[in-house]
């Protein structure tokens, strides 16, 4: 699972404010069977290592780190590495995400993250995942905050109290994607 930053500049320090624990991950590794192993990135902290040795590279991806995280991915790609990018950015620019991925998840991750991994399993991975859920789905996800190792987040506890947003601003992502 990767993270990626935004404008951090290679061997610079990445801006100390916007160093929060990412929720969407930790929600995302709580997600994942057991019995799959997960390393985990954060890009705005740490150096990625290109040649860790994964079967499957998921970056999460919003407008803003768009352009980072497919950096990311050709880096894993020259590296025969299959990637599938899910989040904002995927959701509402499916079509120039997958340039980037084999696979694109499109909505929610509940359960279509798991067909992903089963399909991956079996060989069949498709090139768009889409959630039929337009309001969160009724699971209780407790966030596996164990993903995020020692790494020195600010210390703040985020939760998640809801998705969305009950104003319809037409300028905003949020509205669109939920």
């Amino acid at each position: 699972l990767i993270l990626p930053s935004v404008g951090k500049m290679h061997g610079q320090k990445y801006i100390r404010a916007w160093q929060m624990e990412p929720l969407p991950i930790a929600h995302l590794a709580a997600l994942t069977p057991k019995d799959i192993d997960i390393v985990f990135f954060d890009d705005r902290m740490e150096e990625i290592d290109y040649d860790v040795d994964v079967d499957l590279v998921c970056i999460s991806i919003e407008t803003y780190t768009a352009l980072r995280a497919y950096q990311i991915a050709s880096e894993f790609r020259r590296r025969n590495r299959t990637i599938v990018m899910g989040g904002f950015h995927a959701t509402l620019c499916p079509d120039e995400v997958a340039e980037y991925a084999d696979a694109v998840v499109v909505g929610q991750a509940e359960g279509t993250w798991q067909n992903l991994l089963q399909d991956f399993r079996n060989g069949t991975l498709k090139k768009i995942y889409k959630s039929d859920h337009h309001s969160p789905p009724n699971i209780d996800v407790i966030p596996n905050r164990k993903i995020y190792g020692s790494r020195n987040y600010i210390n703040i506890r985020l939760l998640e109290a809801g998705r969305g947003c009950k104003f319809r601003c037409e300028f905003c992502s949020i509205q669109q994607f939920f």
